[in-house]
């Protein structure tokens, strides 16, 4: 594994960049981790913290594409690994039993992002309180009516999972 600095403010990957053909080990530093270009976390590793691995669901995809960007927020040491040395692994490797198990987690990962990026969009939306006039039409009260009931719910919901 060949290790290296990566300087503060570089991009170390790109969301649906090109394919990847080395997945990072971030062995020291902080990065932030972006969906869709917001911040969705932070992740950092101290000295003597155990490394994680940067972009692994990419390497359970066939096209090898990341679905979130990592940036350098400090001077950070990462060790880059082939994609194929960790393909190798899960394939001939990692038993029958354990990879359907792999697969279901990879999805939860991947909508779990998902889910957090949109909840962050949501959390940034002005809060709105609308007053329906008097005067309308019933069709349009009703309608009107019906989106801020639904409106009232979701946002109701989402403060419930973002607590």
């Amino acid at each position: 594994m060949e290790i290296s600095t990566i300087k503060a403010g570089q991009w170390i990957f790109t969301e649906e960049g090109v394919p990847e053909y080395f997945i990072y080990k971030l062995i020291k530093g902080k990065v932030s981790i972006y969906k869709s270009g917001r911040k969705i976390r932070e992740v950092e590793i101290m000295d003597g913290k155990k490394p994680i691995l940067l972009g692994i669901t990419a390497v359970l995809r066939e096209d090898r594409m990341h679905k979130a960007s990592v940036k350098a927020e400090t001077d950070v040491e990462v060790g880059s690994v082939p994609v194929e040395q960790i393909r190798g692994v899960l394939v001939n490797e990692v038993p029958a039993e354990i990879k359907k198990e792999t697969e279901i987690m990879t999805q939860a990962i991947s909508l779990g992002n998902e889910i957090v990026s949109s909840l962050s969009k949501f959390n940034d939306l002005p809060e709105v309180d609308l007053d329906i006039p008097k005067g309308l039409t019933s069709q349009t009260m009703e309608i009107l009516s019906e989106i801020k009931r639904l409106y009232a719910l979701i946002t109701q919901d989402v403060r419930q999972l973002s607590k």
